[in-house]
């Protein structure tokens, strides 16, 4: 790898393979930046706040500089549309970062649960010296850490009912790409060079996606509250419909606003001493 000015915004630098150095790179900087948010927690809770506002930085800074790079390169609209999963999963990310909306973070997790299999088997993302390679990265990485972020400031969970509004949308979306890809000759969500099933018919494999994707969802709640159910720090939902995430001034204040904690927290699922908050 060798970082120069005209390489980093090189418009054709080649794919990245999976398992290659650069691969490892991406993953190994996720597993790291998520390692770094979980074991200083505690700072993370104190200083929440100052965290969100940066990270909402960090996202427009990158919003900007991958659909300025598009401009400037000439992409056309088959491409640089914000029509792929992960691309909405953090504009939806960086609306709760900036408002602390909740429905929005709830799609986000779960439409974002996609970015787990482009870390896993990347498909056509370019190398970590290429400008859009960074935007990948951080793209993906906000997507996937920042229901973690929310877990432990917030005290957000993923819902059921928060799962079939985000399979709604999905469907909604999944409409919006077909006849998106029909008009441009697009590739969004990967529904026409397809990384897995690309001999099966499209009255199979366009079904079968959609049903996958509702596994998918649902997997993703399951895992989220297998963790939640084997660290003791499950909460089912907020109380009152409180959608913006104040109900963490709530639980900061005795633990109101909280419907039902995990077993072993009779504190309303608060920090525990030796927790790290």
């Amino acid at each position: 790898m060798h970082l120069t000015w005209s390489g980093f915004f090189d418009a054709d630098p080649g794919w990245i393979t999976v398992g290659g150095p650069d691969h490892l790179i991406y993953v190994s900087l996720l597993l790291g930046t998520g390692a770094l948010l979980i074991g200083c927690r505690g700072w993370v809770r104190r200083h929440a706040t100052v965290v969100r506002r940066a990270v909402a930085g960090v996202v427009v800074v990158q919003q900007v500089t991958l659909y300025g790079t598009y401009l400037a390169q000439g992409a056309g609209v088959d491409d640089a549309l914000p029509l792929h999963s992960c691309r909405i999963a953090i504009l939806l990310g960086l609306i709760w970062l900036l408002t602390r909306w909740r429905p929005a973070l709830d799609v986000a997790f779960y439409l974002g649960l996609y970015a787990y299999a482009s870390f896993s088997y990347p498909q056509q993302v370019q190398p970590v010296d290429n400008v859009l390679g960074w935007s990948f990265w951080v793209n993906h990485a906000v997507t996937l850490l920042l229901p973690v972020f929310a877990w432990l400031t917030e005290r957000w969970r993923p819902t059921v009912p928060a799962l079939w509004r985000a399979f709604g949308w999905f469907l909604l979306y999944y409409l919006v790409a077909l006849v998106t890809n029909a008009l441009t000759g697009g590739n969004y969500f990967y529904l026409r060079d397809r990384p897995v099933a690309g001999s099966w018919p499209d009255w199979a494999y366009l079904p079968g996606a959609a049903l996958a994707t509702l596994a998918l969802f649902w997997i993703g709640y399951a895992v989220a509250r297998l963790v939640g159910a084997r660290t003791g720090t499950w909460v089912e939902s907020w109380s009152g419909g409180d959608e913006t995430g104040a109900g963490a001034a709530g639980l900061r204040h005795g633990g109101a606003g909280l419907r039902r904690a995990a077993p072993g927290h009779p504190d309303g699922g608060a920090p525990r001493p030796g927790d790290g908050g």
